[in-house]
């Protein structure tokens, strides 16, 4: 028995049959009705559609025979495949490559064969259409002919299923793109060769404040202010065009803009994909690094300044100890001079470094929780107790209070910084007063907590620069002061989502009001 040959292309082939999806699947009127006619114009009592496979001849219509599939080495359809024509074998038992096949000598009995190729869509020979009677039979010139015409039926049906996939696909991908398109937040605007408007997303509907159908059509220069003449040119594909300029919403309204065009080919014609973003953002952002910037330079500036003048003290005293010889009490007086100083220089050092951290770390520095306020002012008396004038304290606090969202530790300490304030600009014996209770709007949940002197007070000038780093009402009052305390005390209010609010009348006194945001009740003691 002769086996049937390899085609040169058979894993094309292979992948050509997998891709055409009709495999294994079940019958088809459309195949049935072309075999059935092979049936009754060839007067033949078998017909079939063959599918081609790697080890299989797999019949997806027949006529006249019982089995699924058979063997492909046991197949004439292995043979039919390798022609460009109708294959004919018209005395199967006469023919010596296939007088001992299985097929003639089992029980098919078959006597005669005529089959034709079926090509895929790409080319590949995938499968036959074939005709068989048990006798041995003639095959005309006009039999050849009818077959091929039943033939190309069968490969009209490839082409057709391979079709509709593609249109599925395109639609698919039409509908996927669409989506996409959708929901992505940047503007996308298609343009023509002119920059006329062909399509939009929503994006760029609520970026210019118009519908599509007001859009569309438009020319792009229609939406800037001032002309970008080479947004639409001749890029080359794969160049993005990317330039800024001013937007135009429907109303009239402008606004910064960034745009990038790219050239791409649809249906032989050249467009343009257009993206659109505001750039009021990004400008706002650049324009507050850049002030966040300048604002740290003058900081580094300042305390470079600052931690200068105790260190020349310190320098200067001690080299005066080390080359001189003083009595006891004129050494005694520079030795404390240089200690005052070193304190001085330790205090700024260590503030300079908590600022830094608090501005630079952000909500990460802190350890936020439940916190009782009692707890917290216990924190800022802690730290305000070595100036011995814990006395002059006065504290009002309404009775169950809700705990507020808070570190401890740091709101303790800045809150410290207000309370020395307080103790040192008002006059000695005089009462510094705090209190807390519940704020107004039970719904949000806020605990308000003041802070208030009878001291020299802050004109309106005064308490806009109190919050600045380095910042001294008096320079010259208070001479030991780092001028940081309540800098540290606005970051750390920030931190915590607070507000702070400051009344102050020049000779009356200061009230510098907190409110802070309540927390989860914590459990009774």
């Amino acid at each position: 028995m002769l086996q049937p040959l390899l085609p040169e292309d058979e894993a094309a082939r292979l992948q050509a049959l997998v891709d055409l999806k009709l495999l294994d699947t079940a019958p088809e009127e459309r195949f049935e009705r072309i075999t059935r006619l092979a049936t009754r114009l060839f007067d033949v009592p078998m017909a079939m559609v063959g599918l081609v496979d790697a080890e299989r001849l797999w019949f997806k219509s027949r006529i006249g025979v019982t089995d699924q599939e058979i063997p492909r080495v046991a197949t004439f359809c292995g043979h039919t495949i390798l022609q460009d024509d109708v294959f004919v074998v018209e005395d199967t038992a006469a023919d010596p490559r296939f007088a001992d096949n299985p097929v003639i000598t089992g029980p098919l009995q078959l006597g005669f064969y005529a089959g034709l190729p079926l090509a895929a869509p790409c080319g590949s020979r995938v499968g036959t259409l074939c005709v068989l009677d048990h006798r041995p039979r003639s095959f005309s010139d006009a039999d050849r002919l009818l077959l091929r015409d039943l033939a190309a039926l069968v490969t009209s049906e490839f082409a057709s299923d391979a079709l509709q996939r593609a249109l599925r696909q395109q639609r698919d991908s039409e509908t996927w793109l669409r989506t996409l398109l959708n929901h992505l937040p940047e503007t996308v605007l298609m343009l023509d060769e002119s920059a006329n408007v062909l399509s939009v997303n929503p994006a760029a509907e609520r970026m210019f404040g118009a519908p599509a159908g007001e859009l569309v059509g438009r020319n792009l220069q229609w939406l800037l202010v001032e002309a970008v003449p080479d947004l639409v040119r001749c890029l080359p594909e794969g160049e993005v065009c990317t330039r800024e300029g001013t937007g135009r919403r429907a109303d009239g309204a402008t606004f910064p803009l960034e745009i990038s065009t790219s050239v791409m080919h649809l249906g032989g014609h050249r467009r343009y994909a257009a993206i659109a973003r505001d750039n009021a953002a990004r400008l706002e952002e650049t324009r507050r690094l850049r002030a966040a910037g300048e604002q740290r330079s003058r900081f580094f500036k300042m305390a470079a300044h600052e931690l200068r003048t105790p260190l020349a003290s310190i320098i200067g005293f001690s080299e005066l100890l080390l080359k001189r010889d003083f009595d006891a009490a004129t050494a005694r007086e520079l030795l404390d001079i240089v200690h005052r100083q070193a304190g001085h220089l330790s205090a700024l050092v260590t503030q300079v470094l908590e600022l830094a951290r608090l501005e630079s770390g952000g909500p990460a520095v802190l350890q936020i929780g439940p916190q009782r306020i009692e707890t917290i002012l216990g924190e800022a008396l802690n730290t305000v107790e070595p100036l011995g004038q814990n006395g002059r304290i006065a504290l009002t606090l309404e009775p169950d209070l809700p705990p507020v969202a808070a570190d401890p530790h740091k709101l303790g300490a800045a809150l410290a910084h207000v309370l020395n304030n307080s103790l040192v600009y008002s006059a000695p014996g005089t009462p510094v007063t705090v209190r807390a209770w519940r704020g107004p709007d039970a719904a949000v949940g806020t605990v308000l907590l003041r802070i208030g002197d009878s001291g020299i007070g802050m004109s309106e000038e005064q308490q806009a620069a109190m919050f600045e780093a380095f910042y001294r009402a008096k320079p010259d009052a208070r001479p030991e002061s780092t001028g940081l305390g309540l800098a540290i005390f606005r970051e750390t209010i920030k931190l915590h989502n607070a507000r702070v609010d400051v009344v102050s009348t020049l000779g009356r006194g200061t009230d510098i009001t907190l409110t802070l945001p309540a927390a989860a009740a914590l459990p009774h003691a």
